[in-house]
């Protein structure tokens, strides 16, 4: 082939991409092109390509026909030779592509999904206890024959979101201090109970 002839006669002739290059007035890139088998050099450039080693251009693309080639069969054999350049290309590309995704796939699905999830766990934390978390009780509390009811909204953790009522109880209990429902209820309970009341719990 082509890029492993011109590899060989350069080295043959001990000489250097760079060198090549410049007897052949292109860059030391477009050498290195050629001999990786990126790209092939035009008719014009591989018959001086040709005259420079003194080969022929059928040897020079590796041909096994021995007399020389006609101009006309020298851009077919150019132009078969690219053809398979632009489909190996094409194939190295898919490839890649193929590596690409499956790189993406593998690593920042599970990213996302962790920041879905983190995200998800945050949205929970910040949203407010919804209504069907909560629980509320009526305390209907009775002592000397007067009747005061005090309303109690707590979360599944016991925590007070909402209490009121009569004013007597809350200066007598001070509700104001305390933030879990049980110790509330038991506390407005003891007080009552204690000086001779009643308390029902709706």
């Amino acid at each position: 082939m082509f890029s492993e002839n011109l590899k060989i006669l350069r080295k043959q002739k001990g000489m250097s991409q760079e060198t090549l290059a410049q007897q052949l007035n292109v860059v030391r890139q477009t050498i290195s092109k050629w001999e990786k088998g990126l790209s092939v050099p035009d008719a014009d450039m591989l018959t001086q390509i040709a005259e420079f080693f003194e080969v022929s251009v059928s040897k020079l693309l590796g041909s096994k026909i021995e007399e020389e080639k006609n101009f006309n069969e020298i851009a077919i054999q150019l132009s078969l030779l690219n053809e398979q350049l632009v489909n190996r290309n094409r194939r190295r590309r898919k490839v890649f592509k193929a590596v690409i995704i499956s790189v993406v796939v593998v690593v920042l699905i599970p990213i996302i999904m962790g920041i879905a999830g983190m995200t998800g766990m945050i949205l929970y934390r910040v949203q407010p206890q919804s209504p069907e978390t909560l629980t509320s009780v009526e305390m209907v509390c009775t002592l000397n024959d007067e009747e005061y009811i005090y309303h109690i909204s707590y979360d599944e953790q016991y925590r007070i979101i909402e209490s009121g009522g009569d004013a007597w109880i809350s200066d007598h209990v001070q509700t104001e201090k305390i933030s879990d429902a049980n110790i509330l209820m038991a506390q407005i309970e003891n007080y009552f109970e204690d000086h001779g009341g009643t308390v029902e719990i709706n």
